[in-house]
């Protein structure tokens, strides 16, 4: 089990956004170039050369009505410029990189504009104030569209337009957050690690970024615990708790990462702390993920007739919760309640018929309640399944969902012991609510499988209110 804020493993349904772009607590403040008006430096910079030439050439192509005419001049602007820092003796001149730089941005030179500014800022440090207005005027831009693509599920072109943003502007967290997410969407967990960690460093700087500040740290750990690099992602989840002490989520996430880090006396400890703090609380008023967490903690602080109850007010609260009525029966075998055993497990076949799980739980319910006939039936049935399904990922969104799983050729026989040949399979995957109701539904053809041949199988639905899923086959 793992701990983050994407949809993935156990994330709280990924493609989650950061937060929108802001700057420092307020919308970046749109300067008079964008605006069609031309704005004179806020700081001292002197005019010499053609300098001034190139700042009129730029005002004409920002004020100028004509489109051609306003490409015309912004073009004029530039070739000017660059003589009068290159070969007209202005090179040590802030004036002529500062004007410099606004015409690339003019022009949509992101990497020229940022160099020309960095030139001016080096030469004038009074004027820093000024340029990171328009640096990050550029920067809200370009963000936006890339947020927009991002939703729109465009994640290359989003990123063409992220890695512009950082480019011109760097003292902002959103961009940095927005590639960590695309990327671990991707699962390219090197990079997202990447953006995540500096989209947390900043935000921890900005009493206003707190938000921020603890999606990128979690996001971080969890990108970290999809890598194996558990140690690294200790470190992050202590941070993190260190700020919200309570949140089950992160001591989850970090007990995952204890036992994952060979760390089993630290990983207990949490759990008991937490196992002692659920005994005192009044369990109905918790939304459903921290029910989760509580049953899990007591599952695994072997408090089996405690997690049994959870799970089984889970299961009762949403009846198409595989997790809960998984979870649910295994407390039932640590419990050796086989009679409840047999009906949760014909629950968890209802909801995944061609999973092997459920059929060993019901089987060793029937061996313990001597039940030979009953026990030889699912013993038929399992071994003539051709194939099994293993969901890996279940994410829920406000309007969509996602299903993902691992469908695995098997030894299937008959009754005889005779092997059965590799079949093709149809499913149908239906998205549910908590009642049952069918709210989306997709068919999934599953090919021939030869045994321990393994293909990925996907559905997807756009509809709100889902919090659930079966299948079956067609």
């Amino acid at each position: 089990m793992t701990f983050g804020r994407i949809a993935v493993v156990a994330l709280a349904g990924l493609a989650v956004m950061a937060s929108p772009v802001v700057a420092q607590g307020r919308e970046p403040r749109l300067v008079a170039d964008s605006a069609g008006r031309f704005q004179i430096a806020f700081c001292n910079l002197k005019m010499a050369g053609k300098i001034s030439d190139g700042q009129g050439a730029m005002r004409a192509g920002i004020e100028e009505k004509d489109a051609a005419k306003r490409a015309a001049a912004l073009e004029r602007a530039e070739k000017i410029l660059v003589e009068a820092v290159t070969t007209g003796g202005q090179g040590a001149n802030a004036s002529g990189w500062y004007y410099l730089g606004r015409t690339y941005l003019l022009r949509g030179d992101v990497a020229g504009a940022d160099s020309a500014l960095s030139k001016a800022e080096a030469l004038a440090p009074d004027c820093e104030i000024d340029i990171d207005s328009y640096r990050q005027n550029a920067w809200a831009k370009l963000a936006t569209v890339g947020i927009e693509l991002q939703r729109a599920g465009q994640s290359d072109s989003a990123l063409y337009y992220f890695r512009g943003a950082s480019t011109i502007f760097t003292k902002m967290p959103h961009v940095y957050e927005n590639m960590g997410v695309i990327f671990a969407n991707s699962n390219t967990n090197d990079s997202a690690a990447v953006y995540f960690a500096k989209a947390a460093a900043l935000s921890e700087k900005d009493s206003t970024l707190v938000d921020n500040r603890n999606s990128a740290t979690a996001n971080l750990a969890m990108v970290l615990q999809r890598s194996g690099q558990h140690k690294e992602a200790i470190d992050v989840l202590r941070k993190y708790l260190t700020w919200n002490p309570k949140d089950t989520d992160a001591r989850k996430s970090i007990v995952f990462s204890f036992r994952e880090a060979g760390m089993a006396d630290s990983a207990d400890a949490v759990e008991k702390m937490m196992v002692a703090e659920f005994a005192h609380m009044n369990l109905d008023s918790l939304p459903a993920s921290d029910l989760m967490a509580v049953g899990i903690s007591m599952f695994n602080a072997q408090e089996f007739d405690q997690a049994a109850k959870v799970f089984g007010k889970l299961a009762t609260q949403n009846p198409w919760s595989r997790d809960a009525v998984y979870n649910l029966a295994n407390a039932q075998l640590a419990l050796k309640l086989w009679d409840k055993l047999v009906e949760t497990g014909k629950q968890l076949q209802a909801i995944e018929p061609l999973n092997e799980d459920s059929y060993r739980l019901i089987g060793q319910a029937y061996r313990e309640l001597k039940q030979q006939d009953n026990l030889v039936k699912t013993a038929e049935s399992l071994v003539s399944m051709p194939t099994n399904i293993e969901v890996t990922t279940f994410s829920m969104g406000q309007s969509s969902s996602r299903f993902r799983a691992n469908a695995t050729g098997r030894n299937a026989m008959d009754v005889a012991g005779k092997p059965l040949k590799p079949v093709p399979l149809s499913i149908v995957v239906e998205f549910l609510n908590d009642a049952g109701t069918v709210l989306a539904s997709q068919d999934v053809s599953v090919p021939a499988l030869e045994p321990g041949q393994t293909v990925e199988i996907k559905a997807e639905a756009k509809a709100a209110g889902v919090t659930g899923w079966r299948y079956k086959r067609k």
